[in-house]
């Protein structure tokens, strides 16, 4: 019997400020069907210039100047949060036992990069959080949509989509990183 499509990594998509629970979904859902975890950031202010191959990428900054530094700090600190909200230690991921995990800065769109990962890494589903409760949540969703429901749309994977604020999800403490 040969591996079915999607043999690879749960794909999560994180970014700072989001609740540490997706993440944690995410990280039970790898260890159950046996899987890597891999966390997709997609930057806010990068677009994607050219895509060949997963070797051959070209991005562009919506920022004029060096922001290498920021990203870079961005991306350590977001690790960081990773690691400790799927730390098994007490204070960490709640007896969250971690996969192996890795986290992976993407440019473009949110939902066309999550699906862009998903297919070069052959993943078995993408976990997402929905977005947070209040108007400017509600705006942004009204006017760019949902990426869940882009996700759902435009691609074949499996879609997880994490309530945030059902009980026990949504404490807004309890947050990968603080928004930048």
């Amino acid at each position: 019997m040969t591996e079915p499509p999607g043999a690879g990594p749960v794909i999560v998509g994180v970014h700072p400020g989001q609740a540490a629970a997706v993440t944690r979904e995410a990280a039970r859902l790898a260890v159950a069907l046996g899987r890597d975890l891999v966390c997709a950031y997609v930057t806010e202010d990068s677009y994607l210039t050219e895509w060949d191959r997963a070797d051959v990428r070209e991005e562009a900054s919506l920022h004029p100047g060096d922001v290498a530094a920021d990203d870079e700090r961005i991306a350590l600190d977001l690790a960081a949060a990773i690691g400790s909200a799927l730390d098994p230690a007490p204070g960490g991921g709640q007896g969250t036992v971690a996969p192996d995990w890795s986290l992976r800065i993407l440019a473009g769109d949110a939902a066309k990069a999550l699906g862009r990962i998903a297919v070069e890494l052959d993943a078995r589903l993408i976990v997402v959080g929905t977005r947070g409760r209040g108007v400017e949540h509600a705006l942004e969703e009204w006017l760019g949509g949902s990426v869940a429901a882009h996700l759902a749309h435009d691609q074949p994977r499996p879609v997880l989509v994490v309530p945030l604020h059902v009980a026990g999800h949504g404490d807004d403490r309890d947050v990968l990183a603080p928004p930048a």
